[in-house]
């Protein structure tokens, strides 16, 4: 791990304003109850929702642990709420957490050095253009001059695209035409004509995020096939993984109009990270309790990864040479068969 950006263990206990959270690790909540105050998108987010549904199911599975979703607004917003003791867990994308290693992107001018821990992976995001049905976008050509909408211009998802975009000298051409609102204003934008197209996303390739799903209910869509220039940026693009999808159109209740066209696609994947002051087994309950109970997890929220594969508790390590492992993350995996020696056990 980089000297540069090892964990600093606070000493005090710290009252926060604005979010209304106290946002120490291991705090005690009125039942002597640790408060784990994890940040998150947006409400209606696919992060959002997979916290939510493990704030639902660990409520009820455990008097040990309160699991806190807090809409913080973005992967950046949560880096600094958590560096500022306003947090002390939160889940972020890999792309926007190697800005943050690296000083760049939103961390350029205002960098942070406190991270938190590794503890588990929850999200894949595979991210692709639809356009009105009866609009003229057939292809990713057809975006220039268009009104577009790539995502709150606060998230990750959206910094990473347009530095895909950008890397191959394709977003300045596309940037006058993107209109900038929050997923909440989506559906209605699209109905009412403010923008032809769209970046969707569906969420462990199985559900649409809840902003996409009123998309879907109000609006009629079609793929558009992204052209070579396209294709190349993001298969080029070292931000993002990149996936040629097998049908997107499972997560979607009307039939897009596809006509045989490839599911081009890149993507994000997303860990949760733990304050080291959490207590090993605090951590090690929430996994437990993630394992044991996927049924009723995904029926809280379908998008819910299939936990019972201890597995896929690991898939969004995405930075372990800079990130430790929670000591409570590291003994559940170390039990369940999943650790990796290569992986670096955090300190309490």
């Amino acid at each position: 791990m980089r000297d540069s950006i090892r964990l600093n263990r606070r000493d005090a206990l710290k009252a926060t304003a604005g979010l209304g959270v106290v946002g120490m690790a291991g705090c005690l909540g009125d039942d002597d109850t640790v408060d784990i105050n994890v940040g998150s998108s947006s409400s209606g987010s696919s992060t959002y929702g997979n916290s939510q549904a493990i704030q639902r199911i660990v409520d009820r599975e455990s008097d040990n642990v309160n699991f806190i979703t807090v809409d913080a607004g973005g992967d950046p917003q949560s880096i600094r709420l958590y560096a500022d003791d306003e947090l002390n867990a939160y889940s972020a994308g890999n792309y926007i957490l190697n800005q943050a290693i690296n000083d760049s992107g939103p961390f350029a001018d205002e960098p942070v050095d406190e991270y938190p821990q590794l503890g588990f992976s929850h999200l894949s995001l595979n991210l692709y253009w639809l356009a009105l049905e009866d609009s003229d976008i057939e292809t990713t050509d057809d975006l220039f001059g268009a009104d577009l909408y790539a995502l709150p211009a606060g998230w990750g998802l959206r910094a990473m695209t347009e530095e895909m975009y950008g890397n191959a000298g394709l977003w300045d051409d596309l940037e006058p035409g993107v209109v900038n609102f929050e997923t909440s204003e989506a559906a209605s934008a699209l109905d009412e004509g403010r923008v032809e197209a769209l970046i969707v996303y569906t969420s462990n390739f199985t559900q649409l995020p809840s902003w996409a799903q009123e998309v879907d209910a109000r609006n009629d869509l079609k793929q558009v096939e992204m052209t070579d220039e396209f294709v190349q940026a993001a298969q080029d693009f070292a931000g993002a993984g990149y996936d040629e999808m097998d049908d997107i159109e499972a997560a979607w209740n009307q039939d897009l109009q596809s006509d045989g066209i490839t599911n081009h696609s890149w993507t994000e994947t997303y860990p949760y990270l733990f304050d080291p002051e959490i207590p090993a087994d605090i951590i090690y309950e929430v996994m437990d309790i993630c394992h044991n109970n996927v049924d009723d997890l995904q029926d809280a929220n379908p998008t819910i990864l299939d936990w019972t594969d201890p597995d896929n508790f690991t898939f969004a390590y995405g930075h372990p040479d800079e990130f430790d492992v929670h000591p409570g993350a590291a003994d559940w995996l170390e039990d369940n068969g999943a650790w990796d020696d290569s992986w670096t056990r955090g300190d309490a």
